[in-house]
Parts: structure tokens; sequence; C-alpha cells
């Protein structure tokens, strides 16, 4: 494979002299560039300025800004397969930066800061079938914040490590890191060398492309099919398949609940099948007896399909949900805008209906959503509910809504949440 890495700080000028960055030494992603040398991998190293030697047989590009290394890691993207995004990026840079040494003044100096370019965010739309690891370096609720990560950036894998600790922080040799992915619970590491958690980085990555349902891994899944509509199909038709394929992309959107045997986390494509199965056997619980089931089945299969470029965001993160109804709605227009246009109607209009909560069909699909991952998470011991933090409260008040569609269930929730607690799966 190809792999292409990150590593460092970068630094961001606000004249000759000065500059932001950060404690990075590059130790972290210079010792992922060696592993995958060391493995046989030909790779690509962007670094920002360091005190390491150049590694042997790694194409090494320098770097300053943070500027400078999306062009790099953009302009060597497309002939990769894998992206190791390592490096510690400037947040902010000087709004203005002065040609000539600033003064220093008896007063404070009036500088404005301006947001870096989030490199992966930016790149997320170019993925493809690229495998994409993130780095998260936190001080703080160190595994929400890389999970939040995780899925705004859409990686497939982030290493989070507290670099508050004097042995896994920056500068030293040492780390201990977190790996987190969509599809398993997260993996502690204990304390080890940065080159060995380096090997542990690529391992995984040749397991994910060892996975992959073609041989050759990601380059030969590049050349299964091409992209675009369908052909030899006519203009609608080749619509509704261009929109049928790209839905197939929901089955890779993993949520946060653990299927009912605890063996791997659910994907959006079985939630919403899930759910439909559910509104046929239970429409004798809706509040309204004679709820259009039809049309339940409908919203709770369409509901989710924004997903796809929204992602799916946890329903206790507080961080993450902000901005969410923005996402999903720039979502829902893309992907239903892919077919013609009474069914783009349609699907916008069931979907618009799931989320305003205000028919009784779509009361009792909001019933059935709350409900399913409620028994996910009572039956799996609330393994997913601990590693949050969630309590008593925030699930009641989470499924507070479930009586609207259905009393019942919401009988039978509440009796639920009260013997989760009793068991110790849920705080009360």
């Amino acid at each position: 494979m190809r792999i292409l890495v990150t590593a460092g700080p970068t630094r961001e000028f606000m004249d000759p002299v000065r500059f932001i960055s950060n404690r990075s030494s590059g130790k972290m992603g210079y010792a992922v560039a060696i592993a995958a040398r060391n493995r046989g991998h030909e790779v690509v190293l962007v670094s920002g300025p360091v005190a390491l030697a150049a590694p042997v047989g790694v194409t090494v590009i320098p770097v300053v800004s943070a500027a400078e290394m999306l062009a790099a890691v953009s302009g060597n993207l497309d002939s990769c397969d894998v992206l190791v995004m390592a490096a510690a990026v400037a947040d902010w840079r000087p709004a203005a930066v002065s040609g000539q040494k600033l003064k220093k003044l008896k007063r404070e100096p009036d500088m404005r800061l301006e947001p870096t370019a989030d490199i992966l965010q930016t790149l997320k739309p170019r993925k493809g079938d690229r495998v994409f690891i993130g780095f998260a370096a936190e001080t703080e609720q160190v595994e929400a914040e890389a999970r939040r990560k995780l899925v705004s950036k859409g990686l497939d894998m982030i290493i989070a490590n507290d670099v508050s600790q004097a042995d896994a922080g920056f500068d030293v040799d040492t780390n201990r890191v977190v790996l987190i992915t969509s599809e398993a619970l997260p993996l502690s590491l204990p304390l080890m060398s940065k080159q060995e958690v380096g090997t542990r980085v690529i391992q995984w990555v040749e397991e994910r492309v060892k996975a992959s349902p073609r041989k050759g891994g990601i380059a030969g899944l590049r050349d299964m099919a091409p992209a675009g509509s369908v052909p030899r199909a006519p203009g609608r038709l080749a619509q509704q398949l261009g929109f049928i394929r790209e839905i197939d992309r929901l089955k890779l959107v993993l949520r946060r609940t653990l299927l009912m045997d605890g063996t791997r986390y659910e994907n959006d494509a079985e939630h919403s099948w899930h759910l439909a199965v559910m509104a046929i056997l239970l429409r004798e619980h809706a509040n309204t007896p004679d709820v259009d089931v039809g049309r339940v089945v409908k919203m709770v299969l369409v509901h989710d399909i924004v997903e796809i470029d929204a992602g799916d965001t946890y329903c206790y993160d507080d961080a993450g949900n902000r901005g969410k109804v923005a996402r999903e709605q720039v979502a829902a227009a893309r992907l239903f805008g892919l077919l013609p246009e009474d069914q783009r109607q349609e699907f916008q209009a069931l979907w618009e209906e799931f989320e305003s909560r205000v028919t009784p069909e779509a009361k009792f699909a909001a019933a059935l959503d709350r409900v399913q991952p409620l028994m996910h998470n009572y039956y799996t011991g609330g393994v997913v509910w601990k590693q949050h933090g969630v309590n008593s409260a925030k699930v009641q008040d989470r499924n507070r809504h479930v009586g609207e569609g259905s009393l019942a269930l919401w009988e039978f929730a509440e009796e639920l949440i009260r013997d989760a607690v009793a068991r110790g799966y849920l705080e009360a």
C-alpha cells in the first residue's frame, strides 16, 4: 500500500520572528511512518518542523504552516490508499502577519486570531475507499472527545491519548493510547514505545484492508465499478439506480449501539430495517388505532439515509448535537436530490414529517426509534451507557416522547429503565 502520514507541529507566524505552535515533537508520526516502511509499504511523510532525522526509505515533504500541510496532503492524497493524520496542526493563526518584527510595547498587543483549515474535515469529501486515521491529543474527556472527532471527520479509526500524562504526552518516546473505531469497543493499550504504537496502527490498517471484499486492498476496490449513474439505463431509471447505489453506504454508518448480543456495533441500515419490522409488529400498540403503518414503515426506512453524509450523532453527545439539524438538512438536500423530482419531494416530505413528530405516524415512528436502542442498551448490560456516563435522568428525558406515539411502549420503557438502574446497568 501507499501510506500518507503527517507528523509534527505547524507554525503560524505573526511576524518574521514569532509564531504560534505547540509542543509536538513529531515522534509519534515518525514512528508510524517507520513502522509502515518496515512492513514493506511505500510511505510519504508530510512533516512539520521537527528535530528528527528523515527516515531512510521514506519520501519526506517538509512544511511549516497548516496551509502548507493541507496543500501537501491534498496533493498526495489521490495516489495514496491510507492517510494517517498524526500531526498536531495549530488550530489558530494570526489574522494579519507583519512583514517586520513587532516591537515590544508597554501596552498589550491587539492581535486577532482566525481558525486554520481542518485538514481531515476538508479532505473528508475525497475519502472514497481510503482508510482515514486521526489522532486526538486531549487533556480531559479524552475518549468522548475522540469519539466526536471520529464521527464528525468520517474516520475509520482515531487514536486517543491523554497528553497531560508525563510519560505519554509530547516530547517523550512512550505513549499510552486508546484505539477507537466505529466497529468495536475501544481498545486501551498499556504504556509502550511510540514505535510499537505505530506498528499496532499499521497492523490494524493491514487487517482492515485484508477484510476488504476484493483482493488487492483498497486500490483494488477503486476498480470495481465506475462512479456516477448506472450505464445503459434511461434517465429516470439511472437516477433511481444511482440513488440505490448511494444508499448502500448506509451500511457503513455505525451507530453507538451494540447489537443485543454485544458482539459489535449496529449499522444504520440494520437499525432502519429493525424499526420497519417493529412498526408492522407493534402497530396495535400505537395511540392512534388507525395509524397508517405503511407510512410509518416508509418513514423509518428513509429517516436515517441523511446520516450517509451527516454521520451518526450519539443522542447523548451534547457537543456533537450542536449544528446537527443544519448538517442533516444539507445532507437531505444532496441525497434526496439524486432522485427524480417527484420522488425527491416524497422522500424529503417523509424525512421532514419524521423529524417534526407532529402526525400520529411520525409520533409512532419516533417512539419505535427510541425504544429500539433502549432495548439494545438494556440487553447489553448498559455497556455504552457506562462508557459515556449516561444516567437515568438523561435516558428518561431522551425517551419521554415515546408516550406521544404509544403509551404502552412508554410504560414498557419506564419499567425497563427502572430495572436497568436496579441491575446496575444505568446510574440513578
